[in-house]
C-alpha cells in the first residue's frame, strides 16, 4: 500500500502489544506478544516471529506510557522480512474515542 492510499499518516513507534488472534469460528487460535513499527489512528504495524493470515481477527493491547488500550483490528497484509520476523499490517475495526484520545496524548500528531 502507498503512503497515498492510507487513510491516516504512521508514526514510528516501538511500543509493546500483546495479542489474541482468532481463527474464521471466532476462537482464540494464539495468543502472544510483538513490537509496533508504526501506528497511526487507523492502525498499526507490529513486528513477530510467526505470521497472521490476512483478513484474521485480532484483539490487541498496546501498552503507551501511562497506559494501556485495547482494540480490535484485521490484518490487511502481511511481509516476510527475514527468516525468522514477519511485519503485519492491522486495521482496527474497533476503537473507542477514549483509546482515540489517549493514542494522542502519546502521539500529539495522529489525532
Amino acid at each position: 500500500m502507498s503512503t497515498e492510499d492510507r487513510k491516516a499518516s504512521r508514526l514510528e513507534s516501538a511500543q509493546f502489544i500483546s495479542y489474541r488472534l482468532y481463527d474464521s469460528e471466532g476462537r482464540v487460535c494464539e495468543e502472544g506478544m510483538a513490537k509496533t513499527k508504526d501506528i497511526s489512528r487507523s492502525g498499526v504495524a507490529v513486528e513477530n516471529r510467526t505470521s497472521f493470515e490476512v483478513g484474521a481477527k485480532v484483539e490487541v493491547t498496546i501498552a503507551l506510557s501511562e497506559e494501556l488500550i485495547k482494540v480490535d483490528a484485521i490484518v490487511r497484509n502481511v511481509q516476510k522480512v527475514d527468516d525468522t520476523t514477519f511485519q503485519m499490517g492491522l486495521e482496527f475495526t474497533k476503537i473507542s474515542e477514549e483509546e482515540i484520545k489517549k493514542l494522542g496524548e502519546e502521539f500529539p500528531s495522529i489525532v
